[in-house]
């Protein structure tokens, strides 16, 4: 009965995050690449004396079924900015990183009711923390280093590598090579530096998932 309930609700966000997804989605199956490749990278930490203390199987079902609400805040976000096919006036960009809050404010009242629920934490600190960078110059809150949650800071490469890797209305899919190689450089300013050495040894297998659910897949 538990594991049928706890699957139940699995089933509701999902669905309701492809609701979310589907103002916008011009990725193909995000939602399902992102997961996949923050349990992979989650899975390679285990195996790491330096995240021994912070990772464990709870830690990686947690990211693979919470990582999906990254972006669940873009349901308030209004469709003349949301769906804008050309860059964002610096008015229109101030609204549009706020999805990050109202993301984390949603969960958070859900979570007021499901005190304790390490699921709900962690897309808290996902949805909130995605956009922040190591060094400090990202938002909502300009944190920085250790300071942002391990599992954003997990999201902040996924989220970023899936966007290079696929078509916009502005851009062309990148290569994985191009893609790689925009990650490398933004360690120590976007990205945590240690993640990104781990993602530099482990890159072939996240392209390897990526073209596993890319657009063609069935959602």
């Amino acid at each position: 009965m538990g594991r049928f309930f706890r699957d139940s609700q699995m089933a509701t966000i999902f669905a309701l995050v492809k609701l979310s997804e589907s103002r916008d989605d011009e990725t193909g199956n995000h939602i399902e690449r992102t997961a996949s490749l923050c349990r992979l990278m989650a899975q390679r930490m285990e195996l790491l004396p330096r995240y021994a203390d912070r990772i464990n199987e709870e830690f990686i079902d947690n990211i693979y079924h919470a990582s999906p609400l990254h972006d669940i805040g873009k349901v308030g976000i209004p469709d003349a900015i949301l769906l804008k096919p050309g860059r964002l006036t610096p008015e229109e960009f101030e609204i549009m990183k706020t999805h990050t809050t109202i993301g984390f404010n949603t969960l958070a009242q859900v979570e007021h009711r499901y005190t304790h629920n390490t699921f709900l934490q962690m897309g808290m600190n996902i949805a909130i923390g995605h956009h922040e960078k190591w060094d400090g110059s990202g938002y909502p809150k300009g944190l920085a280093g250790e300071d942002i949650p391990l599992a954003a800071r997990i999201m902040a490469i996924v989220d970023v590598y899936d966007a290079l890797r696929s078509k916009r209305v502005y851009k062309e899919a990148f290569s994985h090579e191009k893609s790689r190689a925009i990650i490398t450089e933004g360690a120590g300013s976007h990205f945590d530096p240690y993640l990104v050495e781990l993602f530099m040894q482990i890159h072939q297998e996240f392209e390897t998932v990526r073209n596993h659910l890319n657009s063609s897949s069935p959602a």
